[in-house]
């Protein structure tokens, strides 16, 4: 049989039945209240799927008529209390949110719309199992809220954990790449602002403000009258570097203008607060305000304010990336990284997320290597043979996490501030790889691996016996290989190069070897995952949140999303080929077909690895 067969949706159907039951029985507890507006009840229900691909009732009919999303009821029980009024299903409003999401609705209140109707929003509401009511926006928000990250991330999990179990996923190649998005806040242009900056004690503001009005208009002949006069405040904040000047907050900006008639109520109580209304009405001025940010003021004439400059997010951070539309450019985001860890499945041709984490956007990606691994770990009984990641990632810390746990460190090497002329190399005694030089200056090979000494061996082979004549010539001019003591050698001249010596450098896999780029290939697969969760369903292109916490709950549910959107699509695409091969009568149509339902072709050095145990 066909080893893709068991990904028909005939065979996947009946192998979820099993998995819904299991999960059931696993997450039962008791939700605290029994009256609730809304009740989800899971019913399998008939998947019609065209021959062109398309399915009755889309993807969001296909997912929740197989998967029983019941044990989000139990996952959230311990977020909600037995006393207060009766509330919405908590998988109500999950799958809703799902079901939002997944049909292309980036605005709530447009699809809330499109539910509240009785014809449009019919099916949805069943599926959620809704009667009367219909939740508002600040319901899903408050429900997001009261679930939190680790309970998102608990379902995410979960479904991984059904698609482990139908053989789609196998975490043996894990691929870690973040991808920036917004903030829905406008970044004010500070980088350092910290807590302190949202109340800003500043001694005796209001003396501040009334001396300069008072130079003012002692000093009228000298000046400008309509010119404007700011009062500015130091910059409490110590996040600043020793070598970059902390600006200047500007307190209060105005200008002195002549009364056009009765002064404004506004002018009259600027006036008194800065103990200058005798002198303006004397002169028949004014203070007209341009910007002020004087919050609180105290009897002392302290004022507490918030810097202008500081953000409505303050969770948020600038983070930078190439250009999309220019390469050679780069482009500053200021919100949150979304790091998400996918399944890479080459023999399978899938790739599937598996773990997601969240941080700032100037946060050290390079750290969560370690922390989506350790979630994948706690989930999941797996055994992780390869761990890859760009340069972002070559950090010490996570070589030897990757080995300490059994992986191949895949990780793109970041040369920093090396020398890299050849006269260095030659110098240093082995190349940009990690590959040594022989003492005649050629390049030695690699000859395996010690796993026991944790070393890479590397020989000559006596390559100066094979050279063209003019080469050996001009080797033989820097070296006399007469006198090489190695050439009696079977293997020539030898190498170890240990892995405590060189962590991020050498590997169990030579860098630039065929085996190396087999694997670092499969890297693209995060890429693909990131631009799904941004372009295709564009859950984290600009969306709406203001703080990490609710930023984590929107990366989390990308990544369930993502998952369920590309396992099921690799379900209609498997079954329609089926269908079309066992209705197609032309010999030759049946052999294309027969092609295509052939499992992606993998090199042998990947199948071993996939397979090992």
């Amino acid at each position: 049989m066909n080893p893709l067969h068991k990904f028909t949706i005939e065979s996947i159907a009946k192998k979820l039945d099993g998995i819904n039951q299991k999960i059931a029985a696993n997450y039962n507890k008791l939700f605290p209240k029994p009256k609730r507006l809304s009740h989800y009840a899971f019913r399998e229900r008939p998947v019609n799927i065209h021959p062109n691909g398309d399915i009755q009732g889309g993807y969001t009919s296909m997912i929740i008529s197989m998967i029983d999303f019941t044990f989000v009821r139990s996952l959230a029980a311990d977020a909600y209390s037995i006393f207060g009024p009766p509330c919405y299903d908590p998988v109500s409003l999950f799958i809703l949110d799902l079901i939002r999401i997944i049909d292309g609705f980036s605005d709530m209140s447009a699809f809330l719309e499109v539910l509240r109707d009785d014809e449009r929003g019919g099916a949805y509401r069943q599926a959620a199992g809704l009667a009367d009511c219909i939740p508002s926006e600040g319901t899903f928000s408050n429900f997001r809220k009261r679930l939190g990250e680790k309970r998102y991330n608990e379902i995410l999990h979960l479904l991984v954990e059904t698609f482990h179990r139908l053989d789609m996923v196998s975490f043996k190649m894990i691929s870690h790449d973040g991808t920036l998005y917004h903030s829905w806040a406008r970044y004010k242009g500070c980088t350092y602002f910290c807590d302190a900056c949202s109340r800003i004690t500043v001694s005796n503001a209001i003396e501040k403000v009334r001396q300069r009005i008072l130079y003012r208009l002692n000093n009228l002949a000298n000046n400008n009258l309509g010119s404007d006069i700011r009062v500015y405040a130091e910059c409490p904040s110590d996040r600043f570097p020793k070598d970059v000047e902390k600006p200047k907050i500007e307190l209060f900006s105005f200008r002195l203008a002549f009364c056009d008639g009765e002064p404004s109520r506004g002018d009259i109580n600027a006036a008194i607060l800065f103990g200058v209304k005798e002198q303006l009405d004397r002169l028949n001025l004014r203070i007209q305000t341009i910007t002020s940010n004087l919050g609180e003021i105290d009897a002392n004439g302290d004022m507490i304010m918030r810097c202008p400059k500081l953000p409505k997010d303050t969770d948020a951070r600038i983070g930078v990336k190439r250009h999309p539309i220019f390469p050679d450019k780069k482009e500053k985001i200021f919100g949150y990284n979304a790091v998400i860890s996918t399944s890479v499945e080459p023999h399978l041709g899938i790739e599937l997320p598996v773990g997601v984490s969240t941080i700032a956007g100037n946060a050290e990606e390079a750290d969560c290597l370690v922390i989506n691994t350790e979630q994948i770990m706690s989930h999941h009984d797996c055994k992780i043979e390869a761990q890859l990641a760009d340069s972002k990632y070559d950090k010490t810390a996570n070589y030897n996490y990757c080995r300490e746990h059994g992986a191949i460190p895949i990780i793109d090497y970041n040369r920093r501030n090396e020398k890299l002329s050849k006269d260095d190399l030659i110098k240093r005694g082995y190349d940009a790889l990690g590959t040594p030089f022989a003492p005649c200056g050629l390049l030695t090979r690699p000859n395996g691996f010690d796993e026991k000494r944790q070393r890479l061996a590397f020989c000559c082979f006596k390559q100066c016996k094979i050279l063209p004549a003019k080469a050996l010539e001009e080797l033989n001019s820097s070296y006399d290989l007469a006198t090489c003591p190695y050439i009696g050698k079977e293997t020539g001249y030898t190498k170890h190069m240990y892995v405590k010596e060189h962590p991020r450098l050498i590997n169990s896999i030579p860098r630039g070897s065929k085996h190396y780029k087999e694997l670092k290939k499969n890297r693209s697969a995060s890429e693909r995952i990131n631009s799904t969760a941004k372009e295709d369903i564009p859950i984290l292109r600009k969306p709406r949140v203001l703080n990490i916490e609710r930023a984590a709950i929107l990366s989390q549910m990308a990544g369930i999303v993502v998952l369920l959107k590309r396992a099921f699509s690799f379900i209609v695409k498997i079954t329609i080929l089926f269908r079309k091969y066992l209705q197609e009568t032309n010999a030759e149509n049946k052999a294309k077909l027969e092609l295509l339902l052939r499992p992606p072709k993998v090199s042998t050095f990947i199948t071993k690895l996939i397979q090992r145990e």
